[in-house]
């Protein structure tokens, strides 16, 4: 339940940062947006519970005062791969129409 209440609020998020941006590259920082947000981590190394990466990130610098890129590892291997598919698909989009 806790991830479909997340999920919409990140759209719900992303959709007013459109909102507010103006330009031709609004669409590419909601993308941007909705990946940094919506990529799990897991919480502990041994354990199957997982979390949105940022705000364990968050949860864990700034509560535990433990300071460990561990959780931003899934954003980093995320953002470049989902960034080349978009890529990808504007250039097939411009191709083929």
């Amino acid at each position: 339940m806790f991830w479909l209440i997340y999920i919409t609020s990140s759209i719900f998020f992303s959709l007013i940062v459109r909102k507010i941006l103006t330009g031709t590259k609004k669409n590419l920082v909601v993308f941007v947006i909705l990946i940094i947000l919506l990529t799990p981590a897991q919480i502990e190394v041994g354990s199957s519970d997982y979390a949105p990466a940022v705000l364990t990130f968050l949860f864990n610098s700034l509560l535990e005062q433990n300071y460990s890129m561990r959780v931003l590892r899934p954003i980093l291997l995320s953002l470049p791969i989902s960034l080349t598919f978009l890529t990808l698909v504007m250039i097939a989009k411009r191709r083929f129409s």
